[in-house]
């Protein structure tokens, strides 16, 4: 599995996350991501990719869904989580950082919070696991976003 799709909530109702993917390149945690986004009924579709490159090569496709929230792996090999928000702003600039960018990992190092605090998309960093709650503050903080998007226009 490079990249699977999963749709979770049927056609006709609205998901609280429309469009979530995971860049993880750890099969076991992508599995268990699943069952627990499955199990949450807040998702619509989670695109799930072992690699940050075929994530990358996914948002740069002009025919894909919108995405609204990443978890992203900081460590996995050859495209770190850091070099994939260090190419996809550089690449997709106001596309990209429009997004909702959560840093899913093991890491315990301060150095990797501070730095994934230092680009504007990533709005939360959690240690694994992924839990039902991290999901409702995603969907929070996605309904707030969205609040707001609508006073303002």
């Amino acid at each position: 599995m490079t990249f699977e799709v999963h749709k979770f909530i049927p056609e006709g109702e609205t998901p609280a996350i429309t469009n979530l993917m995971v860049v993880d390149d750890n099969k076991v945690d992508q599995m268990i991501y699943r069952r627990i986004i499955k199990r949450s009924g807040l998702v619509g579709t989670v695109y799930q990719f072992l690699s940050a490159e075929e994530a990358l090569k996914h948002l740069r496709r002009k025919d894909r869904s919108s995405v609204d929230a990443i978890l992203l792996d900081i460590n996995m090999p050859r495209m770190d989580g850091f070099e994939f928000l260090s190419a996809a702003t550089d690449e997709m600039g106001d596309s990209f950082t429009a997004m909702v960018v959560i840093m899913l990992t093991t890491s315990l190092d301060p150095s990797d919070e501070h730095r994934a605090s230092q680009y504007s998309v990533v709005k939360e960093y959690l240690n694994k696991p992924l839990v039902v709650q991290h999901l409702y503050e995603i969907s929070e903080y996605l309904a707030r976003k969205a609040q707001s998007t609508a006073e303002q226009g």
